[in-house]
This record gives C-alpha cells, structure tokens and sequence, in this order.
C-alpha cells in the first residue's frame, strides 16, 4: 500500500516541474522531492521500482538580516511569491496552495471548491522555507515563514549543495548528510501520520541510496547536529512500535531492515 496515491504524488511533481519552470535560478529545492531526486536512481536500479513520490513542494530560500524592508520586497523569496501567486497559489499561513479535483485533475476556484466535497479535493501544497527570518519579514510579507538553519550552508559553501539541471532549469539540492540532518530533527516533531511514517523512509533512503557510504553520511550528519537531536529521536522511535512496519509497508522494505539502519544511525 502506497504512503501516498499516485494521483497525489504524480499532480506534485507535476506542480514541481511547473513551479520550477517560472522561477528564477538557482532553485533550492528541500523536503521530500530533494530526497527523491537524490535517492531515486539508486533505489530504482536495488529495488527495480521508483522511490516513494512527495505529496507537498518545498522550496528553500536565503534571507539576509540585514537587509531593510525595501530592500526585502526585491529580494528572490519575494519575487518568488508573487510569481505563485500570480500563478494561482493562494496563501494560507506560511503555505501556499491550491484545491485539485481528485477525478477529474482540474484546478478548482474557490467557488468550485464549496461546491465539492472535501474528500475530492486535493490541497496542493508549496512551503516557502527560510534559513533565517528577517525581523520585518512578517511586516512585509504578511506571514512568518518556516525556517531551517541547516539551509545556511547550502546557500553560503557550494560544498553542501549538489547542482542539477532539470527541468532545465539549475536547481540546488542540499547534500545528503545536511537532507539527513533535517530529517533527523524533524522525526521528533512530527505528530502520528504519514508525515512521520515519510520522514523515516526518507532517512532509510538516504541512509543507503544517497551515493555516500553508510558510515560517511552518518559521521557527516552529526557535524550538522546536536547530540540531543539523536536523543529525540531515539526517544520517540521508543515510543513508536509500529513506525517501522508502516515504513515497510510504504516501501515494501523489511522492517526489521529499516529498524536497523535506526540503531546503526543513533549508535
């Protein structure tokens, strides 16, 4: 059984190849399309099977504090947002969306959608994520963003950012041990729902489908961790029996070998 349908993961990437065709480059691209587009080659040529789609798109930015409000109104997460919005992603929070019909494909407006019912409507998902939040951000933007400071990196030492072309555009992927590094805090955040059950496939794929050796990827992710961040998660994997077998069957991988890879990585 599947994490997501394939009518969900297959109208994201559809949505991602979209997206990233009206932005400017570089894009940062995160979350699970990142891991998708690190580990899928080699999980396909282990498994004969792709790896496990995204259901939301995540997009990552660069802030500089210092910079003043006018200043941010002409800085690329600015640009960004007005190119979906013009694209027809509404804001919601710190997200942006738009409601899909689960039959038939089609973007559904706002009146279409009350007249829908909520189980045939599919909420199509970007988030905006900031290495830091600028003081005014919410002032000029209207919102306060998501952030992760592991982003730093990726944006200020091409060290810790794999370049791509695709889509033919130039995209940044964080490198895997700065995407394990993510996944790792995220784990004890998560509530009880296929968010969790995503994040632990994610980090067993990234743990052996990366194209960096186990030990390596391990050693290189601590680096970017604190040592309580491996506590959490030890403590809610503790706490969470049945995690590994939902992870297997998502990925049709033994649980056992996905518990594992866990203790191997906590150890």
């Amino acid at each position: 059984m599947a994490l997501y349908s394939e009518f969900e993961t297959k109208t994201s990437y559809k949505y991602l190849k979209q997206i990233v065709n009206i932005l400017y480059e570089p894009i940062c691209i995160l979350g699970g399309w990142a891991v998708y587009l690190t580990a899928n080659d080699n999980f396909n040529k282990d498994q004969g099977r792709n790896y496990l789609g995204s259901r939301d798109i995540d997009l990552g930015f660069h802030i500089n504090k210092n910079l003043h409000k006018v200043q941010l109104k002409n800085t690329t997460i600015a640009k960004s947002l007005s190119l979906l919005r013009k694209e027809g992603f509404k804001p919601l929070g710190f997200r942006y969306y738009k409601e899909i019909h689960y039959e038939t494909g089609k973007e559904l407006s706002p009146e279409e959608a009350k007249r829908t019912p909520t189980h045939n409507i599919f909420a199509m998902y970007v988030d905006p994520i900031v290495d830091e939040i600028h003081p005014s951000f919410h002032e000029v933007f209207g919102f306060t963003p998501a952030d992760e400071q592991l982003l730093t990196p990726v944006f200020k030492d091409k060290q810790y950012r794999k370049e791509l072309r695709e889509f033919n555009k130039l995209l940044w992927i964080p490198t895997p041990e700065i995407l394990l590094a993510t996944k790792i805090k995220s784990v004890p955040n998560r509530t009880r729902d296929e968010k969790l059950v995503k994040d632990i496939c994610d980090i067993y794929a990234l743990g052996w489908y990366s194209g960096k050796k186990f030990q390596k990827i391990k050693s290189e992710s601590r680096n970017h961790l604190n040592p309580e961040d491996l506590t959490k998660l030890q403590g809610m994997l503790k706490s969470e029996k049945e995690v590994f077998q939902k992870a297997q069957i998502a990925m049709d991988i033994d649980a056992e070998t996905i518990k594992n890879l866990f203790e191997n990585l906590i150890s």
